[in-house]
């Protein structure tokens, strides 16, 4: 969609809303492919014509850790987590996913310009990357691993002597913190649970 102007997506929106022409007869009309459509008119409907104003992001590797995540770990369609993120671009997201498997399961933002002079010479001087460089985020492996130890240290405070049984709103109440916290799914948690010998055996059914 780079080659349609701001008031050319606010046309089209408008053409779709408000006069009902369809996404086929606007694709046309504008040469544009009707999935780019179908895109434009997700997001506008998602965030209002506001999300046309927004400048160049230069988004975090935190911020593709988290929008690759819900993909990778909480199967969300990558369409919906794009929309839902107001990302201007229905590839930006394919994009960051080929290039985090590219560079084995890691994060790497491309530098844009030369480096800042401090940063180059903080390099140079000790003739290895700075910490912020030597930063990488968790592999798929690590993230799951971390979430169970998480869901381990919670479930714990849980625990009771062996001839009592956590209370129902409790396990309910904990599960439901952790699903927010982790943005995992109960199936999650509970394999996580019922993996631990150590911990109280749950079910759906608790």
């Amino acid at each position: 969609m780079s080659k349609l102007s701001k008031q050319d997506k606010a046309e089209i929106y408008h053409l779709w809303h408000d006069y009902q022409i369809s996404p086929a007869e606007l694709s046309q009309r504008y040469r544009v492919g009707k999935t780019n459509i179908n895109y434009l008119l997700a997001l506008i409907g998602r965030h209002g014509l506001a999300v046309l104003d927004q400048p160049f992001t230069a988004y975090t590797s935190n911020f593709k850790e988290q929008a690759l995540r819900r993909i990778i770990v909480e199967l969300e369609p990558a369409r919906r987590v794009s929309i839902d993120l107001g990302l201007k671009s229905s590839g930006m997201l394919s994009n960051w996913l080929r290039e985090y498997r590219k560079n084995g399961y890691n994060i790497v933002n491309k530098q844009r310009g030369r480096p800042p002079h401090d940063q180059k010479r903080t390099a140079d001087q000790t003739g290895k990357p700075s910490a912020q460089a030597r930063e990488r985020t968790l592999t798929p492996a690590e993230l799951e691993a971390e979430n169970r130890e998480r869901i381990r240290k919670k479930i714990e405070r849980l625990s009771r002597p062996a001839d009592q049984e956590p209370q129902a709103a409790e396990i309910a109440q904990a599960v439901t913190q952790l699903r927010r916290e982790l943005k995992v799914s109960v199936t999650f948690i509970l394999d996580a649970i019922n993996a631990n010998p150590d911990l109280p055996h749950l079910s759906r059914s608790n």
